[in-house]
């Protein structure tokens, strides 16, 4: 076997789907192994007073980001909650495409909504109205997003928002998933959901 053989990775059919299905898994455990190998290295001790917070230090946005996103988002969007609709006078910055499901950070991906609305939604997609509002807002307002992530230093890039969407939307689909309108009100997730994206 020659040397640029033994390095080749050979990828079976439907490798894809499991990639995707076991991404946040996968993730977590490189992220586990990646402040572990920090915290083992003894020269970095004298750095690591206060280790707990090595995780969040490495992989969050920082706070600073996420004020910008926020300040930005509000002359962009107005200053009224995406999901309600509501006057935002506390806002936060949510993941429309769940963090659950994708956990890097890219600005096309972020709306502004009140704390209550946020924790409302959590976990779950959104329903059809909200996601057609997005759908609409990822293409009005494209370069402008992506000029926020660049001041604020978050990736943006709508073709692979979408694309997340797209898959979520699917699995939710296929798998009998719910999606989420308000905190009283959710329903099933079907092919139409899919075929918007």
């Amino acid at each position: 076997m020659s040397g640029a053989q033994e390095r080749s990775v050979t990828l079976k059919p439907g490798v894809n789907y499991c990639v995707r299905r076991f991404y946040t898994f996968s993730e977590q455990m490189a992220r586990a192994r990646w402040v572990a190998h920090i915290k083992a290295n003894r020269r970095n001790r004298p750095m690591l007073v206060n280790a707990d917070d090595l995780a969040d230090f490495l992989f969050s946005s920082s706070r600073q980001s996420l004020d910008i996103i926020s300040s930005r988002l509000r002359k962009l969007d107005g200053s009224r909650c995406f999901y309600c609709g509501e006057r935002l006078s506390d806002a936060d910055v949510d993941h429309f495409v769940p963090f659950s499901l994708y956990s890097r950070d890219l600005v096309h991906n972020f709306v502004l909504a009140h704390p209550a609305c946020k924790r409302g939604k959590s976990e779950p997609l959104a329903t059809r109205p909200h996601l057609d509002r997005w759908l609409e807002r990822l293409v009005l307002k494209e370069q402008r997003l992506a000029k926020i992530g660049l001041l604020a230093g978050v990736s943006g890039d709508k073709e692979i928002v979408q694309r997340l969407a797209t898959w979520g939307y699917k699995v939710a689909s296929d798998t009998g998933g719910r999606a989420w309108l308000s905190p009283t009100t959710e329903e099933n997730v079907d092919s139409l959901y899919v075929r918007l994206l």
